[in-house]
């Protein structure tokens, strides 16, 4: 019986706070701060630095279609392709790329490039610096 009675307690919180206001201020986190480099980003840091719980940063970032770590990892991304269009960085092996771009390795770097620039790591370098 107690049990459920704090579990309609943590319901009506949740429906009390402001998500939008907790999704931007998620965003602003991560642009201003940019946690999503450090490779332990996760969501219980999110919650620390926004004085929330991780199940408040789950159901917000659900509203908007995403995991926690699908979250970061799209912050990771955008920051890796800015990596990979710098010229003074065409030298730099794709590895050091990922490890600068927090993620855990070239894998999870060329899933989620490709993910958001429709190429892997790679062929995107290649493209960008033929620009260049």
């Amino acid at each position: 019986m107690k049990r459920k009675k704090k579990s309609r307690v943590r319901r009506r919180a949740y429906r009390h706070i402001d998500k939008e206001s907790l999704y931007a201020g998620l965003l602003r986190l991560m642009t201003e701060r940019r946690l999503y480099l450090d490779r332990a980003c996760c969501r219980e840091m999110l919650a620390r630095e926004m004085m929330t719980n991780r199940t408040y940063i789950s159901r917000v970032l659900n509203l908007h279609g995403q995991t926690c770590q699908q979250f970061i990892n799209a912050f990771r991304a955008q920051h890796a392709i800015g990596l990979l269009a710098r010229a003074d960085l065409a030298g730099t092996p794709l590895g050091d790329i990922a490890v600068m771009s927090g993620f855990s390795g070239l894998d999870a770097m060329n899933r989620y490039v490709k993910k958001s620039a429709g190429r892997t790591a790679c062929a995107l370098r290649k493209r960008l610096t033929e620009k260049g």
